[in-house]
């Protein structure tokens, strides 16, 4: 087949959740024998307007950042001369629309240069747009941020509406799209997130792992990554590891992410006495990201809202890793089938520190703490793979002409 995935991400370099299953799924086709193409915008000027990313073509456009409504008029008009580029002389079997307003006019302006398109729900835009948006202070800023908001929702309807099939990553994400876009429940396609089993894998050593990172051999390590914004459930975090008394105090928390929160999670840790217990890595690249997750004794995903799937999860547990999480999204949907145990009662603090408690009481036992972790890898060898998740979207491209639908 020939595949289009278009983004407002790039594949080539990953950052969070969204570019890592963009460029799984560029890499996993490839891997299959298809011809890749991946349309984006470039991130700024100084983009060149082309990569390679493991076979598959990354073509970029350029953007006007002048204010809200010429980055949207260019997104669109950027994207649909780029598409009539690509399909100059062949169209595509496959179109994969991850954000919504790149596919916009591709997907309503040259419908029939794609045989099959899908759209994939990383998680609903307008509420990712709020989740890490602050509250605005005065009517006007209050109305913009509406605005925005209603404007993100739109778009992602118009894309949902027009496309043969709707994928999610989790259940959790289905029954968001049915309740808000009202989608028919035949449209939408439940393939999970994923993680690359040969990539993160479990390490034997884990001491090395850590000496390899600067961590302290001896001791317990937490471990967890994300994007330092609120809803991520962080200060809610440092709460419960200062909640933890005396086996808080054995352990040390390291934090691997950059966002704005940076600065209050700091005032945070030196107001709770923490600076010994919690350590802030910055970004972590991605070639370091596994022995992180290999040098810790549990992994935490301490989320507030909105957790659409958490690749985190499933990467820690094919590393053998422990995970301790909130009853959020997607999470409980993965840890659930390990042990309830890893999944807290609530999302404050209290709640996640007595989970935390109980599973740092449980992995004391040898025995018990090779049960979770094998009990982990086997289920992300089972079902939460890339090369699983790549062949259920190849087969959602394959369908008869006669079995595909629009609205």
């Amino acid at each position: 087949m020939r595949v289009l995935l278009l983004a407002e991400v790039s594949a080539e370099r990953v950052i969070g959740g969204a570019e890592r299953v963009l460029r799984q799924q560029a890499l996993g086709l490839v891997a299959a024998g298809h011809q890749v193409d991946v349309l984006t915008r470039a991130a700024d000027e100084a983009a060149s307007a082309e990569a390679v990313v493991g076979g598959a073509n990354e073509w970029r456009f350029p953007v006007s950042k002048r204010n809200e409504w010429r980055f949207v008029q260019s997104t669109v008009q950027g994207a649909l001369r780029l598409f009539d580029r690509l399909t100059n002389k062949t169209s595509y079997d496959l179109a994969v629309i991850h954000q919504a307003l790149t596919g916009l006019g591709p997907l309503y302006c040259r419908w029939s240069a794609a045989a099959e398109w899908i759209y994939v729900c990383h998680s609903l835009a307008h509420e990712e747009y709020l989740s890490r948006t602050a509250p605005a202070a005065s009517w006007l800023p209050r109305m913009r941020q509406r605005i925005n908001a209603w404007s993100r929702r739109g778009i992602e309807w118009l894309a949902m509406r027009r496309c043969h099939r709707i994928v999610v990553l989790s259940e959790f994400m289905r029954q968001r799209v049915l309740t808000t876009h009202g989608i028919a429940p035949e449209r939408i396609v439940l393939i999970p997130g994923a993680a690359d089993p040969s990539l993160f894998r479990p390490q034997g050593n884990r001491q090395e792992a850590r000496r390899t990172l600067g961590l302290p051999e001896q001791g317990t390590i937490l471990f967890t990554v994300r994007n330092l914004v609120p809803r991520m459930g962080l200060e809610s975090l440092l709460d419960a590891c200062a909640l933890l008394g005396q086996a808080g105090e054995r352990c040390l928390l390291v934090i691997g992410g950059e966002g704005p929160l940076r600065g209050r999670l700091e005032t945070v840790i030196r107001q709770r006495q923490l600076e010994q217990r919690v350590r802030l890595a910055g970004f972590i690249p991605e070639e370091q990201l596994a022995a992180y997750y290999q040098a810790a004794d549990l992994v935490l995903m301490p989320t507030a809202q909105l957790e659409g799937f958490g690749l985190v999860t499933v990467e820690a547990l094919a590393c053998g890793t422990p995970v301790v999480g909130t009853p959020v999204g997607a999470i409980p949907e993965v840890l659930n089938q390990i042990d309830p145990i890893l999944v807290s009662t609530g999302v404050d603090s209290r709640s996640f520190a007595d989970a935390l408690g109980r599973v740092l009481t449980r992995i004391e036992e040898p025995v018990e703490r090779e049960r979770l972790s094998k009990k982990g890898r086997s289920l992300i060898e089972r079902r939460y793979n890339w090369v699983q998740h790549c062949a259920d979207l190849i087969r959602l491209g394959e369908k008869p002409v006669s079995e595909r639908k629009a609205a």
